[in-house]
């Protein structure tokens, strides 16, 4: 067999379609100009996003009536997110990133705020978009945020700090998560829109990263942000809902992601493996390298047919928290796991940056880490199984 590809005997005519779409974006737009971007760190390439409008795949996600293509469904995402992340994580998941600011917005959303931040997202040059729950002193415990949305004569003000947020000063629009009700956990959360331009709002200077430097990340500082009232996101104390749920699909989508740089990282070293020769043979003839190539392979087609599977039952309108988990942490160990085997097989190579395989592992990193660390995600599905 050949390397694992997202290929499959049950994908329709269209998810093909847009599959070899966002191969071949990545082969000839992506893979091109990953190391410049990764070396320059905290530059994201707005360019090659504008690139991937032309051709539908900033907005394919996003409702028809809005410009956009009408491919919502979660499992034709992760077939464009693994292509495009064996390109590159970091630019993959920049140029996808308006499905996860637009989520909230799709699910609650009125057609007028639809119509208002998410059409200019279908346009050839679309502004870049972010969405801010992590707080300095709150990750993955979301219900215990501290950004305070308080009451005014029109509408709220806003008042917090978050952090981690990609896209953080670049982006135009932002979905802020935020309690009307300080002290009550989830049943505070409530989501808003808010604009780079809105008075009060500044950011902190890009975070220095391990890995995925095509996406600038910043803190977001919230000082007395008056809002009108129709910047209120469906209902007050109803966000904590849409954010787990964007949550659950865009932990599937990472978990796609994940897979396309394991596949990338297996690619490269299984053509190393067949060229480089040691002991009188091909490396990836004996037996340590060839075992751990095979692991590489394995590990992947769990991971995708986990992802899969999680994809297919959200499209189907079940509730996946534990299934998006699962898909999630087995994908992101597994790349790091991958990324890690191919540096190895490279050997002294595989830590040099003149080849791929260093940066792919430090982009893997991230996989297990943003979103949820792998210890929530063994939380949640330890929680699905034996309950709180």
């Amino acid at each position: 067999m050949a390397t694992p590809t997202a290929d499959s005997p049950d994908l329709t005519d269209e998810q093909r379609e847009i599959q070899a779409l966002a191969r071949e974006f990545a082969r000839a737009e992506i893979r091109p100009i990953a190391a410049e971007v990764d070396e320059s760190d905290v530059v994201s390439p707005l360019e090659v996003v504008h690139k991937a409008a032309a051709v539908g795949l900033t907005s394919f996600m996003l409702p028809e009536e809005v410009g956009g293509g009408g491919i919502g469904d979660v499992l034709t995402g992760c077939i464009v997110q693994e292509e495009l992340n064996w390109g590159c994580a970091g630019i993959g998941n920049l140029i996808t990133s308006a499905g996860f600011f637009a989520r909230p917005l799709i699910e609650v959303g009125t057609a007028e705020q639809r119509e208002r931040w998410l059409r200019p997202l279908s346009g050839p040059t679309p502004p870049l978009t972010a969405l801010a729950s992590t707080e300095p002193g709150v990750g993955s415990d979301a219900a215990a945020m501290t950004t305070a949305a308080t009451r005014t004569d029109s509408g709220y003000r806003l008042h917090g700090q978050k952090t981690w947020i990609s896209n953080g000063g670049l982006a135009e629009y932002y979905v802020i998560f935020a309690t009307v009700a300080p002290g009550t956990g989830s049943r505070g959360v409530t989501a808003f829109v808010v604009e780079k331009g809105d008075a009060g709002v500044s950011f902190g200077e890009p975070m220095r990263k391990h890995g995925q430097r095509a996406i600038v990340s910043t803190e977001v500082f919230l000082q007395d942000v008056d809002l009108p009232a129709d910047r209120l996101l469906g209902e007050e104390g109803k966000g904590f809902y849409s954010l787990m749920h964007t949550f659950d699909e865009s932990r599937i989508h990472l978990a796609a992601g994940a897979i396309g740089i394991a596949r990338a990282a297996l690619e490269y070293a299984t053509e190393y493996a067949r060229e480089r020769t040691a002991f009188g043979k091909p490396i990836g003839h004996h037996q340590a390298v060839g075992f751990r190539l095979a692991d590489m392979a394995t590990r992947i087609d769990a991971a995708r047919l986990l992802t899969h599977r999680a994809a297919r039952s959200m499209d189907a309108g079940r509730h996946v928290p534990a299934e998006a988990a699962m898909a999630k942490l087995f994908a992101s160990e597994a790349a790091t796991w991958c990324t890690w085997a191919a540096v190895q097989t490279l050997g002294g190579w595989g830590y040099s940056r003149e080849y791929p395989v260093e940066k792919w592992m430090r982009d893997a990193k991230l996989e297990e880490i943003e979103e949820g660390t792998s210890d929530i995600q063994r939380l949640i599905i330890a929680r699905s199984l034996i309950g709180r």
